[in-house]
């Protein structure tokens, strides 16, 4: 019997450590600004820390990015109190890193863009490389959620996890 009760411990044991939830937290970076300068993760977190950060990944090239980065630009005009800041990093290589000006000018994309043309950030946060992918870093640094491709929900999952 008193083997059944020791078994019944670890079994406990082990089921409580599987549900217990380790925060990841988001890895740091330093990049060169489009428009000139450098930009941190952490001065970006630093910046206004009652804000998440939505860190998103895109290419000139890429159809789903300028579909995600137009629907995160509307949201983020059309509700001014979220909680929010975007930061953009762009990963076209030197091959197509000429289309990155003129694409957020058609587009009228008005956000902060860091160049990533080696993929040294990018490869920090995804191994598989694809795109568009977008990270929601909490102000303390944690992974909150990330957005492997592009999802109309996006924003739904964006405002719970902020609550």
């Amino acid at each position: 019997m008193k083997g059944e009760g020791i078994v019944k411990l670890l079994f406990l044991i082990l089921i409580s450590i599987g549900t217990v939830s380790f925060a990841k937290i988001a890895p740091s970076f330093q990049g060169e600004l489009l428009g000139g300068g450098r930009v941190s993760l952490s001065e970006e977190l630093a910046k206004d820390n009652s804000k998440a950060l939505l860190l998103c990944f895109w290419a000139s090239w890429c159809a789903p990015c300028m579909q995600e980065l137009k629907q995160v630009t509307e949201k983020m005009k059309n509700d001014p109190s979220l909680p929010l800041r975007v930061l953009t990093v762009n990963v076209d290589t030197a091959e197509t890193a000429s289309d990155v000006k003129p694409t957020l000018k058609l587009y009228q994309f008005k956000v902060p863009v860091i160049t990533d043309q080696k993929h040294e950030i990018f490869s920090k946060y995804q191994e598989a490389n694809t795109l568009p992918f977008s990270v929601l870093i909490k102000p303390n640094g944690e992974i909150a959620e990330t957005f492997n491709g592009f999802h109309d929900g996006m924003f739904a999952k964006v405002r719970e996890a902020l609550k």
